[in-house]
């Protein structure tokens, strides 16, 4: 990856570009000035573009360039059918995992026709935790290490290892919470870490955050910020809203709070939730999403007993105001029975969350959908191919079960 600098004012030149094929014949390249010949190249797919890159090494440094790749990233080429993607990891043994998504000849995106999840994605040596995926990179972690991956060329990077003090203590090897975000001022992906631990004593909360930049050279340091916050526990998945990266934490086992890290300054704020919300941080009961370009609370604790769901909307964020509002699903869409459990497994971009039952039986088909808070409707339902190598693969509490929707083709080329 470029420096900040090259990136940022990247010179215009007008070289040209000289081909020399086998035969005497001319081709029509040899007068091709630079640009256009990225004018040409960028309607490639990226199958395509990829093996372009072997015709000299100028057409390499063109595509391989930071200034090519998010120009490919902007055009028509890069986009793809929507697919969705599975992701799941047994707690107790990181070994069982699967990478899964639906065929390329998928269901478009707001068809509500079921899809169905049945390609098992070729990625060996990528297991563990997942962290989030965006323009087209895969973030996973393992203990103390994170694997970054290209899902289009299925080049991947492994991170050097987090270091802490905190991590010496015993059993803190998993006290570790990880977010990928890029942000667009600087054209940087940036890796944000936090290492906790809780003393046993008077449960004081400690905690250590560390940032990477992903590019050559890539080391863990501490964020530029001069901001400070009390030490916290990450328990939410990270959303980014205009180069702010946000979570839900807790500051101790009494109180919860939103963090806000802007990715450029990399200062942090904190967000008191709205008081009359009473949310409490829990895996079976809140998260966050984007809802409509503002960061939005909701609380679905009443979800599986008459069907509600409270979404607290943070409509200015300097002075802390919160609107309310609560929207009633369709959950006979979904033929949801009285006694059934739902779970919230993640959100989209757009004001998404992805829903699924979540005490079936193993032997019973899974069904989720696609949930559209701004439209309040389901948008999408699809379902998971159980073959037999993946029977040990439950929705359950000691699986981590993620989904996300991937219809971008990157060239980016990962280093570290």
């Amino acid at each position: 990856m470029r420096s900040k600098a090259d990136e940022l004012d990247r010179p215009r030149k007008r070289r040209r570009v000289m081909v020399r094929p086998d035969s005497n014949k001319s081709c029509g390249f040899e007068n091709l000035t630079e640009d256009l010949l990225m004018e040409i190249l960028v309607k490639l797919s990226a199958k395509e573009m990829t093996r372009s890159m072997c015709v000299s090494q100028l057409w390499y440094n063109v595509i391989s360039s930071r200034y090519f790749t998010n120009l490919f990233l902007e055009s028509p080429s890069s986009s793809k059918p929507p697919r969705l993607l599975l992701s799941l990891v047994d707690h107790e043994d990181q070994r069982k995992y699967a990478f899964l998504s639906t065929s390329s000849s998928s269901s478009p995106q707001h068809d509500q026709s079921a899809s169905v999840i049945d390609q098992d994605l070729d990625m060996p040596g990528l297991r563990g935790y997942f962290v989030n995926a965006l323009r087209g990179l895969l973030c996973v972690r393992l203990g103390r290490k994170l694997r970054i991956c290209n899902l289009t060329t299925k080049q991947r990077v492994t991170l050097p290892i987090i270091t802490s003090t905190l991590l010496a203590e015993p059993n803190n090897d998993n006290n570790i919470w990880s977010f990928f975000g890029h942000e667009s001022v600087y054209d940087e992906y940036k890796v944000l870490s936090i290492v906790w631990d809780v003393s046993k004593e008077d449960g004081i909360v400690r905690c250590e955050h560390q940032v990477l930049v992903l590019g050559p050279g890539a080391s863990w340091r501490s964020p530029y910020t001069t901001s400070t916050i009390p030490p916290h526990r990450p328990f939410s998945q990270g959303i980014s809203i205009n180069g702010v990266l946000y979570y839900g934490a807790w500051t101790d086992a009494n109180r919860c709070v939103v963090v806000s890290f802007d990715l450029i300054s990399e200062e942090f704020s904190l967000i008191e939730l709205p008081i009359k919300a009473g949310i409490v941080w829990h895996t079976y009961r809140s998260n966050i999403v984007n809802y409509q370009g503002k960061l939005a609370v909701f609380d679905y604790s009443q979800l599986a007993s008459n069907a509600t769901v409270d979404l607290w909307v943070m409509e200015d964020e300097g002075k802390m105001n919160w609107s309310n509002k609560t929207l009633v699903f369709p959950l006979s869409s979904i033929n949801f029975v009285q006694g059934e459990r739902l779970g919230i497994l993640g959100t989209g971009r757009c004001s998404e969350i992805r829903l699924a039952k979540t005490n079936l039986l193993s032997f019973q088909p899974r069904p989720f959908v696609i949930y559209d808070l701004n439209r309040n409707q389901i948008t999408r339902s699809f379902e998971i191919s159980r073959p037999p190598y993946l029977c040990f693969l439950g929705i359950n509490k000691g699986f981590q079960t993620n989904f996300w929707e991937d219809d971008i083709e990157s060239i980016l080329y990962l280093e570290t």
